[in-house]
């Protein structure tokens, strides 16, 4: 069972509290009511985000050609940091690190921004790149289980997973429809890195005792890109809500199970964060107590929704909280597909 060395994140210096974005759309939308009326989704449960931009970045109309390379370089150096506090926290060289998995899902870049993050970081150049791209929110647990199944194969090896999001590049001043502002009150940026360690690394952190992903039939329309000539537009359907209450029990269950657990076993809840209703609807088709969303809901309010960089923020601070040995935990992200990642963590 591979296990967790050392988490870190990174997040730009910009940043912007949700009363601020709020005030800022009511400017800009002063005299179109039908924009104002969507303004209640601001009450998300965000209170901060970070930004790559000073605000006036995104006020500015740019196309996404230059949208995008500033993804590529703000991205490429957010990722950077996030990794080199990785590698440093668990006192691993970069030669050391014999697989780079890397995610996004806001930005295109060929090469892909982990072939110019490899040098940076000083990896060795026969290290394995895996380039990650469209699996969305569900991205960092989808890495963390293709990381772990490779070192399954090879346990006296080590895999750096990264995931970068700069959701903010998709923010245009003009957009008024109802997913756009749901995207400006929800998402922000940020990075993080995780070092995971094969059976014959020793590593401090949880083992990973099982893992699973389900594709779900018939959900292609829930949530993606729209692919346009100003770039990627938000496609999100507010049928996430009833999808985790109607079909994601049985599946977390199956996972569960081939850990030899169920429910009742789990104390630690990691979920993504995909904003106030989705957390209720983990509470309450889970029945998971306030307590057991905390680090959700915390990490929603202090850094926003990240995208696949989310449950990664999340891991980082169960971590840190020292879980005590034996326990358990489970790391559940969504995204498009619609599809799950989950993993069963133990201490």
């Amino acid at each position: 069972m591979p296990s967790v060395e050392a988490v870190a994140t990174a997040v730009p210096d910009n940043v912007i509290t949700q009363e601020d974005a709020r005030a800022e759309y009511e400017r800009l939308f002063a005299g179109n009511p039908a924009v104002l009326r969507l303004l209640r989704v601001f009450d998300s449960g965000v209170k901060t985000r970070h930004l790559a931009f000073p605000r006036s970045y995104y006020l500015a109309k740019r196309s996404f050609d230059e949208r995008n390379a500033d993804y590529v370089e703000q991205g490429t150096a957010l990722a950077e940091t996030a990794a080199r506090r990785c590698l440093e926290k668990a006192g691993v060289a970069p030669q050391a690190v014999d697989h780079l998995f890397f995610v996004t899902t806001t930005g295109l870049a060929t090469p892909s921004v982990d072939a110019l993050l490899a040098p940076r970081l000083g990896l060795r150049r026969d290290a394995r790149r895996w380039p990650l791209f469209g699996l969305g929110c569900a991205g960092g647990a989808g890495a963390l289980i293709r990381a772990a199944e490779t070192l399954r194969g090879r346990p006296d090896q080590r895999a750096l997973v990264v995931s970068v999001e700069l959701c903010g590049q998709v923010f245009l001043p003009d957009a008024t429809n109802p997913t756009d502002v749901i995207g400006t009150a929800l998402f922000g940026d940020g990075a993080a890195a995780v070092l995971i360690g094969g059976d014959g690394v020793r590593a401090p952190g949880p083992r990973i005792e099982a893992a699973r992903t389900e594709l779900f039939d018939g959900t292609r329309h829930i949530m993606g890109w729209s692919f346009t000539s100003d770039g990627m537009r938000l496609v999100l359907s507010k049928d996430v809500v009833d999808l985790v209450r109607t079909r994601l029990r049985p599946v977390v269950e199956c996972v569960l199970r081939s850990a030899g657990i169920g429910l009742a076993d789990v104390s630690r809840f990691l979920f993504h964060p995909g904003g106030r209703r989705v957390i209720d609807a983990y509470r309450d088709t889970f029945g998971c107590t306030e307590d057991d969303l905390a680090f959700t809901r915390r990490s929603l309010a202090r850094v926003g929704n990240l995208s696949s960089a989310s449950v990664l923020f999340i891991l980082g601070d169960v971590l840190d909280a020292a879980p005590a040995p034996g326990e358990k935990g489970l790391l559940v992200a969504l995204g498009p597909g619609f599809g799950a990642e989950m993993l069963v963590l133990g201490w």
